[in-house]
């Protein structure tokens, strides 16, 4: 299991973090991976705007081990954050609330969650070679709906990547 804390923060010029904890296991001698993630960052958000305001950033999962041939088979999902759903996840500043919400897809038609409600989750599966370390790298598209009345300030949510495999 390899973990890595994932930190959403956002400014009103809101810049929205990225940051999580991985779980991982693979099937062979020495095999081990590790993931880590990038800041998704929303920049200045305008309540008064009628468009979705969007970010992207990435989660990367790196999968190695000491024997060639090993499967490696794992998904990685995305707690729901400090709204306690990942269907309608918030960033929070004092007591005032932002909502957004995080996608496995382009079109943010699917919810990264756990697999679980509704929501998606993205993996991977291959045979790993001798020495040769394999990265994947997962998009983190990020939404906030327009619309919202907030006061400026920074936003904030702390989600948890968990990597099984």
């Amino acid at each position: 299991m390899k973990s890595v804390l994932l930190q959403l923060t956002l400014l009103v010029t809101m810049v929205l973090l990225f940051c999580g904890r991985a779980e991982a296991t693979c099937i062979g001698l020495g095999c081990s991976c590790s993931i880590s993630a990038d800041d998704v960052s929303f920049g200045a958000y305008d309540p008064l705007s009628a468009s979705n305001h969007d970010a992207t950033g990435a989660v990367r999962v790196t999968c190695g081990a000491i024997l060639g041939s090993i499967t490696v088979s794992y998904t990685v999902s995305l707690s729901s954050g400090s709204s306690g759903t990942a269907l309608a996840r918030s960033m929070q500043n004092g007591g005032s609330t932002l909502a957004y919400n995080l996608y496995t897809n382009p079109s943010r038609s699917t919810i990264w969650g756990t697999g679980a409600g509704g929501t998606g989750t993205l993996g991977s599966s291959y045979s790993l070679g001798l020495l040769f370390p394999r990265t994947d790298t997962f998009p983190v598209y990020g939404r906030i709906p327009p619309g919202q009345t907030v006061g400026a300030g920074s936003y904030s949510d702390t989600l948890v990547a968990t990597v099984t495999f």
